[in-house]
């Protein structure tokens, strides 16, 4: 009786492991992997390089990153440590860089939203003008800057800090609009 009881007890597993091991996964729950989560992009770049340039035909921004993921269902592209070249319309002023973690275009690129340590300088005659934010929208047919966020702009007279920013490349204004707050160094 003690042997016939054994031999059911292993065939009952053997039959269970058979059971299990034939199962298709979905069997046991479906639970989605954040990868499976993810929308597949259609295209994937690496090193991306885009380049704008205004009515006149002069290259008014270029924009290059690591990497770049274009959704084309939504017509949004993504890219991976951003480095934004916005030109001044005179040639003779220097550039703003503008450099971040992430960015990604929206309005059918008509307006590029930089994210995550957004850090912008421009080289002038007299220093180095910088604004640090957490986010940036730059808005390319303009050479405009804008953000709600916390902002601290530094010029080599002072510094002056605030939420939220106008910024207009081409005419060189700069309006913080809220809460500021500013030191300036007397020569």
């Amino acid at each position: 009786m003690k042997n016939l009881l054994m031999l059911i007890a292993v065939l009952a597993v053997s039959a269970l492991f058979l059971i299990f091991w034939d199962s298709p996964p979905e069997m046991f729950g479906t639970r989605k992997t954040r990868i499976e989560s993810l929308p597949t992009a259609d295209s994937y770049m690496r090193t991306t390089v885009t380049s704008h340039f205004n009515a006149e035909g002069v290259e008014a921004y270029t924009l290059r990153a690591e990497t770049g993921l274009y959704y084309s269902a939504a017509d949004r592209f993504e890219l991976e440590n951003p480095n934004l070249l916005a030109r001044h319309e005179r040639e003779e002023t220097s550039p703003w860089h503008v450099t971040a973690n992430e960015a990604h275009t929206e309005d059918n690129g008509q307006r590029v939203v930089l994210s995550g340590d957004v850090h912008a300088w421009q080289d002038s005659q007299t220093g180095q003008n910088t604004f640090t934010t957490g986010i940036l929208h730059f808005l390319p047919e303009d050479n405009r800057a804008e953000t709600d966020d916390q902002v601290t702009l530094a010029y080599p007279g002072g510094q002056t800090t605030g939420i939220g920013m106008r910024a207009d490349f081409n005419a060189r204004t700069y309006h913080i609009l809220k809460q500021v707050q500013g030191t300036h160094h007397a020569r």
